[in-house]
């Protein structure tokens, strides 16, 4: 069984862990504001529970300085000038529940702010608009590129499988007259492996083979694989959740002993090219084992019949 591991680098899990970041710094900044604005309801509902429900006039003025009694005659004889400012916006201001709203938006406004300017925090944002900013990312013919770029990728590879290279790396195994299937689809799976590491496909994998059985987990996708013939796909709904794994599951008998090859991946998820790839491989592996014990046979043959 092979032991390769697939590690998750620094920036998968930070891809993975920010948008929970950025959520519970949201949920704190709101919390927050609830609980506070409880606690001063309470506090103004014990103390002055008509302020609670109506505007109280403050009579009283903390910064007033000593003063005579002449002044206090000059002051109640004339009339208190009042502005809009101090009618309208000062109650509105100096309102306790006000500022923590006014304080709450402030710090909603600084996280959205931060989250923009962290391009990995929005790396699958299409369009955000906030009053009258708006970001639209259009990926569209990068996508379309890229697409083109894996496939023909995924085509060279099949190519490759089918063609004299692996035929004559698969001669190399041949041992006392026999090849084993298991050593040559481990090679050839490395060798896969590597490719979809490199640009474009940028796709990290790891690979078991198991003989006859394989994890209970697994035993729905390899009975799928098994009655269909075909290899079976379970691709996570989540891409970013690095916790989970995507997983092509292929049951492949050959020379009375059953095979099942698990690929599995963090990051990645299959297509329907995957499935056609690594079918191709096994099957490419069997006949060309066959084709060369069968001249290894036929040459042994007939060095017998000419030493009669």
């Amino acid at each position: 069984m092979n032991t390769n591991t697939e590690k998750r680098t620094f920036f998968q899990w930070l891809n993975f862990l920010i948008p929970y970041f950025y959520t519970a710094g949201i949920t704190l900044i709101l919390a927050w504001m609830i609980i506070a604005s409880i606690l001063i309801g309470f506090t103004t509902l014990k103390d002055n529970p008509k302020a609670f429900f109506l505007q109280t006039e403050n009579t009283s003025n903390n910064n007033q300085s000593i003063h005579t009694p002449e002044a206090d005659i000059n002051v109640s004889n004339q009339p208190e000038k009042q502005t809009a400012f101090s009618i309208i916006v000062q109650p509105f201001v100096e309102s306790n529940f006000n500022q923590i709203i006014f304080r709450g938006l402030f710090l909603l406004f600084i996280w959205l702010l931060l989250f923009l300017t962290i391009p990995v925090a929005f790396k699958r944002l299409k369009r955000f608009k906030f009053l009258n900013l708006e970001f639209e990312v259009d990926n569209i013919e990068l996508a379309a590129i890229e697409t083109v770029e894996i496939s023909g990728t995924k085509a060279r590879l099949m190519a490759y499988f089918t063609g004299d290279d692996a035929s004559g790396r698969t001669f190399d195994f041949l041992s006392q007259s026999t090849i084993d299937f298991k050593e040559v689809l481990e090679y050839f799976l490395a060798e896969t492996q590597l490719g979809y590491k490199n640009h474009p496909i940028n796709g990290i994998f790891t690979y078991k083979i198991y003989n006859s059985t394989a994890p209970e987990k697994l035993h729905d996708l390899v009975e799928e694989s098994k009655e269909s013939g075909e290899a079976a796909v379970c691709n996570k709904i989540d891409e970013d959740n690095l916790l989970k794994k995507s997983y092509l599951i292929f049951y492949f008998p050959y020379n009375h002993t059953e095979y099942i090859t698990v690929i599995e991946s963090y990051s990645y998820s299959f297509d329907i090219l995957d499935k056609y790839l690594f079918e191709l491989l096994h099957k490419t592996i069997s006949k060309n084992l066959e084709n060369i014990e069968y001249m290894v046979a036929l040459t042994n043959t007939n060095e017998s019949t000419n030493v009669e």
